[in-house]
């Protein structure tokens, strides 16, 4: 994330270059790697090209890295909570297709797995999966107590399940209840409720 734009612009030139010296690549997925970092206002790179020039896959693919990009833990810091991710997305006009980022956002669901969520119970919650009936509702495992400030043993709730007794009250960040190392915490919030699956 600290490199040098003109630097980091490269890859995209590069990877096009690499791709069609090696052979065999459908055209479509060319058109990916050359167009992913071009924006539906033109401001985009490397060619600046906009609208109806960008092909529906490479406008498609432009969504996936930059939410890739947001949400993913890097040498910098733990990335973004996956909803504030969407939330951010969501007002980024001129960035990508409209009609694509909503169909992107309802697939992810409102809280994407991997999002932290503030519950009415006070508690702190990783969304763990989706309810394909209820987006709104996904299956999240507590592990903190917002009331007393402590970790608390994690549990399961299915929310479309629960019938009313918890939901979820706001999207939260770890580090505002002094929770600094999230990534390996997540880690093991995400295995442990594999196995609880």
């Amino acid at each position: 994330r600290n490199l040098d734009p003109a630097i980091l612009e490269q890859h995209v030139p590069l990877g096009h270059e690499f791709l069609r010296a090696g052979g065999g690549i459908p055209d479509e997925v060319l058109a990916v790697a050359r167009n992913h970092h071009e924006r539906i206002d033109g401001t985009g790179y490397p060619r600046g090209v906009k609208g109806p020039e960008i092909d529906t896959l490479s406008r498609m693919a432009a969504i996936c890295d930059f939410y890739d990009s947001l949400v993913s833990d890097t040498a910098e810091g733990t990335g973004m909570n996956p909803a504030s991710a969407l939330q951010q997305m969501a007002v980024m006009t001129g960035w990508f297709d409209r009609a694509i980022l909503k169909s992107f956002i309802e697939t992810m669901g409102m809280h994407p797995i991997g999002s932290v969520v503030r519950l009415c119970s006070g508690r702190l919650a990783m969304v763990v999966d989706q309810d394909p009936a209820d987006c709104s509702r996904p299956r999240v495992r507590c592990f903190y107590s917002t009331r007393s400030g402590r970790f608390v043993q994690p549990t399961d709730i299915e929310l479309a399940h629960c019938y009313g007794e918890d939901e979820i009250e706001a999207v939260a960040d770890p580090a505002d209840y002094g929770i600094d190392d999230f990534a390996k915490l997540r880690e093991h919030l995400f295995a442990a409720a594999a196995k609880a699956a």
